[in-house]
């Protein structure tokens, strides 16, 4: 492995890490409105891991109660399977490997066990004292066609969920790293700064 592969690597794991463990440590990390995308860029091919509070996905963070709910968290989980988190403006990114994780669900495809007495308690008290918000992280491999030659990249995530009112971006890629913060609506960003 060369030099810059390694010190990519160790750059992504630092930034795929610390995001992660930032988020699950500090619970003023946890902001409706506000939502982490993390990416480190290698060749044709861009691991991510994508933060948010289910609120900004969902419109709720409770445990999925009603059909129409638990139809939402299907939708939703299937949409982030599916769907590159970060495209190129030819969209030639493809998902070739996704795990989503989230306590939303309502039923047999939940990503997780969940703790029905903390979810009976925020039932009753909505944001009080001992309560655990609850967030949705998605890990992406994309391979991209043509990405080494790429400076701006696109998301669908601010469009996609309105609720997403600002999305900060860090990533590392071979011209160095960088990081932006995305306002509603807004679909690109350079890699460059420019």
């Amino acid at each position: 492995m060369t030099s810059t592969k390694v010190t990519n690597a160790i750059l992504a794991a630092t930034i795929l890490t610390a995001g992660s463990t930032f988020a699950s440590d500090n619970p003023g990390a946890h902001q409706h409105g506000h939502a982490e995308l993390q990416l480190a860029i290698e060749g044709n091919q861009i691991d991510l891991i994508f933060t948010s509070p289910a609120y900004n996905l969902l419109g709720f963070e409770h445990r999925a109660r009603t059909d129409d709910q638990k139809a939402l968290v299907r939708e939703t989980t299937e949409w982030l399977e599916r769907t590159p988190l970060i495209n190129t403006p030819d969209a030639s990114c493809t998902v070739a490997s996704v795990e989503v994780y989230h306590e939303a669900g309502g039923d047999s495809d939940d990503h997780h066990e969940h703790d029905d007495k903390a979810e009976h308690k925020h039932d009753e008290h909505e944001h009080s004292e001992g309560y655990t918000h609850s967030d949705f992280e998605v890990t992406q491999v994309l391979n991209c066609t043509g990405l080494a030659s790429v400076e701006t990249l696109l998301t669908p995530l601010t469009e996609r969920f309105p609720e997403i009112e600002h999305l900060g971006i860090e990533w590392v890629w071979s011209g160095g790293q960088g990081s932006t913060r995305l306002e509603h609506t807004e679909r690109s960003f350079s890699l460059t700064g420019q």
